[in-house]
């Protein structure tokens, strides 16, 4: 299952049935430790930029039970295994719009506030014959934070509170089969998304159930193994909205998007294994829920919905080492870029939409760093133990 578990992006790629190291077989059990990012950074004025981030720091546990097909049939999957991992991380968001003399009229708006992520993931992988399994797996990934706003006001002023919630799960259900040094599945992917953004002045509540595909390909030819991994899910989502003055409910329906196409290269040696992958994501959601602008804060507070349109392009390497047959330690990095275009339309009065050109990037340090923007991230640590016997 990779480490999008312990990924701060909740709405990203998630692949319920892939490896990217195969799993050891027997009984296993893991741990490991994570610190991720996701940022986003908008132009509200020519060469003048504003931020915001989500931080979280995860501690991942998991136990397991994997056994290898027969003979040379597969490449890298379990023929028979079960799996459960857990992930928790408290999280600190902040943003920023900072007083401009070049641009008067914009007010200062900054946000800082904490909240956790619970994320879990099951999978049930049976064995049916020698070359083919059926799989089952369900997948969780939520946030929910609290944030201290300051729209308008002096420094160290506080104008409102708001709660955010974003919460995807998955579930799939699919078909594995095996030939010798390949296999191909193919499976069901339904998923629950659900989001939230309350202030004083603005309240969204929207949730919705979205069916899908999900498909895969798997190659090992010596120490070589390459992995080709798509899935698209797409349906229609509730959304209810209340605004400043009056809250009457604004009930509507938007259609979302969620589909990733994924390409992995592994090479083993005798003790040490390499993964590196690269994925394109796109997301399209009635709802903007993580690391919210102070752009975007002002304009929902004043009665405007969003959609919100990202492409992204993520890269992860995944190193893993074995001190013994029984121990086996991974480090992993996570690399993502993107942009996302907001639509803001006025759901109160009759103002026109405004176009929100968002990167999905941070804006630390000088130069070049800070031209370009840095990456979100991922960095984990983990280690397997083995503490049951060999499968077969």
């Amino acid at each position: 299952m990779g480490i999008d578990l312990v990924s701060a992006c909740v709405f990203c790629a998630a692949f319920l049935f892939s490896s990217d190291l195969p799993p050891q077989p027997g009984l296993t059990a893991e741990m490991g430790l994570s610190y991720a990012t996701l940022s986003r950074k908008y132009p509200y004025a020519p060469d003048r930029n504003e931020t915001s981030d989500v931080t979280p720091k995860f501690v991942m546990f998991g136990l397991g039970n994997a056994h290898a097909p027969a003979g040379e049939l597969g490449a890298g999957t379990p023929a028979s295994e079960w799996k459960v991992r857990f992930a928790v991380a408290p999280s600190h968001d902040e943003a920023a719009r900072r007083p401009d003399p070049a641009v008067p009229d914009l007010p200062q708006v900054t946000a800082t506030g904490n909240g956790r992520y619970e994320n879990f993931a099951l999978l049930g992988r049976f064995r049916i014959g020698d070359s083919d399994s059926l799989e089952m797996a369900i997948d969780r990934r939520s946030h929910k934070s609290t944030d201290l706003l300051n729209v308008g006001l002096s420094n160290h002023s506080l104008s409102e509170e708001r709660t955010l919630g974003s919460e995807r799960v998955d579930a799939g259900l699919g078909w594995r089969h095996r030939w010798n040094h390949f296999e191909a599945a193919a499976s069901a992917r339904f998923i629950r998304l659900t989001g939230y953004n309350t202030t004083a002045n603005y309240n969204s509540n929207s949730s919705g159930k979205i069916i899908g595909l999900d498909v895969e390909g798997r190659m090992r030819q010596g120490r070589w193994s390459v992995v080709l991994h798509a899935d698209r899910t797409s349906g229609p989502l509730d959304v209810v909205e209340q605004y400043f003055p009056s809250f009457e409910s604004h009930a509507t329906t938007s259609d979302a998007l969620l589909e990733a196409a994924r390409l992995g290269v592994g090479y083993s040696w005798p003790r040490t294994e390499l993964f590196l992958s690269a994925t394109l994501d796109r997301q399209r959601l009635p709802w903007v829920t993580m690391a919210v602008l102070g752009t975007e804060t002002v304009a929902f507070d004043g009665g405007f919905h969003p959609d919100s349109n990202t492409r992204e392009s993520l890269y992860d390497l995944s190193a893993r080492y074995a001190f013994t047959p029984a121990i086996r330690v991974q480090a992993s990095v996570w690399l993502g870029y993107g942009s996302e275009s907001v639509t803001l339309t006025d759901a109160v009065d009759d103002r026109p939409p405004i176009l929100l050109d968002v990167k999905r990037r941070g804006d630390f340090g000088g130069g070049l760093s800070r031209k370009l923007g840095s990456p979100q991230v991922v960095l984990f640590v983990g280690a397997n133990f083995l503490i049951g016997s060999t499968g077969h």
